[in-house]
């Protein structure tokens, strides 16, 4: 039984299902906040693209190089299931939200593959975490605002600025993770600042967002509440980030951080 366990759990996470379903209640915030009802479909979509995304940036190097029988099969299948799953519920959608998956569509391509002898993005240096933090805006942001039938400008504004700094904050974990196998001509925060400035800089961004935060939405407000707990926890856990952590911490840990701020903003909201 134990063993079940201990597979089903790397399954969820190394799947991308975790990431997925964080994504999605980044997605779910904007629309709780911007809305008085919640569309399944933007969810779904949100889910499914989601998952499929993460998996086609994950292994498009082994498809790139004809080694797809190095995919676990039951990653593909759930990762095809998604691609379909979105592709369906994006014939739903309105001119807005088709502009917002296009362009973060696109994004994602350009991240993941070279053409003709131009590298993709995600080897150019320095731009990786700006990358990765707009097309997630594109997904949690911009598409649940604009299932609306009044798309909030000033909203978006807030909403993306607030949710950039998260992103950008919660790459940094992942990056000093990473800072001894990257390669040196991706120039990565942690490459270029070392380990103990990069999380300077991480805390002072969380200090700027939870003012901003402040500015934003007033000082008696469930999501300035629940934004100062989730970059108070984003901050203890960038704190305690050093190559040596386990695989787990960042990818379930650190992933899992939207889940917990979309909870915290309802018991803020009914209690």
């Amino acid at each position: 039984m134990k063993t079940w366990l201990i597979k089903g759990f790397e399954f969820y996470v190394k799947s991308s299902i975790h990431l997925a379903f964080s994504v999605t209640c980044l997605g779910g915030l904007s629309l709780v906040v911007s809305q008085d009802k919640v569309s399944e479909n933007v969810l779904i979509f949100i889910f499914s693209s989601a998952l499929f995304s993460y998996n086609f940036i994950k292994f498009s190097t082994l498809f790139h190089n004809s080694q797809k029988d190095k995919i676990p099969k039951s990653i593909l299948f759930i990762s095809l299931v998604s691609f379909v799953v979105a592709l369906g519920m994006l014939f739903t959608f309105s001119f807005i939200m088709k502009g917002f998956a296009l362009i973060g569509s696109i994004l994602v391509v350009l991240y993941s593959i070279s053409f003709n002898g131009f590298s993709n993005w995600r080897n150019k240096k320095g731009l990786k975490i700006y990358l990765v933090a707009l097309s997630w805006i594109l997904l949690t942001v911009g598409i649940p605002l604009a299932s609306d039938s009044f798309f909030s400008i000033s909203l978006f504004l807030k909403l993306s600025f607030i949710q950039f700094v998260y992103v950008w904050v919660a790459i940094l974990p992942f990056e000093i993770r990473d800072v001894t196998i990257d390669s040196s001509h991706l120039k990565t925060l942690p490459q270029q600042l070392g380990i103990y400035k990069t999380k300077i800089l991480g805390i002072i961004f969380l200090v700027l967002g939870a003012s901003c935060s402040l500015l934003f939405f007033g000082a008696n407000n469930e999501m300035l509440f629940s934004t100062l707990l989730i970059f108070v926890l984003l901050g203890m856990l960038l704190y305690y980030s050093d190559p040596s952590n386990s695989f787990y911490y960042t990818a379930f840990w650190v992933e899992g951080i939207p889940i917990v701020w979309l909870g915290s903003y309802f018991l803020f909201l009914y209690f």
